[in-house]
């Protein structure tokens, strides 16, 4: 099982959508995580809409 880390500055955009189409794509084989250097109060809006067009749910994630 690979470990993936995905890094941007606010872990609110890039880095969660990138983190939530590997998981999907994964299929549960490999595991990731994202991170922020300094990060936000909230996954932007419009990634949380985006996303749910896609079928995946990143509403609950908080950006660390």
């Amino acid at each position: 099982m690979a470990n993936v880390l995905f890094v941007c500055l606010q872990n609110a955009g890039r880095s969660q959508m990138s983190r939530a189409l590997f998981e999907h794509a994964a299929g549960g084989r490999h595991r990731a995580r994202s991170a922020g250097t300094t990060p936000a109060e909230r996954v932007h809006p419009e990634v949380v809409e985006a996303m749910d067009e896609l079928g995946i749910d990143v509403s609950g994630r908080i950006p660390q």
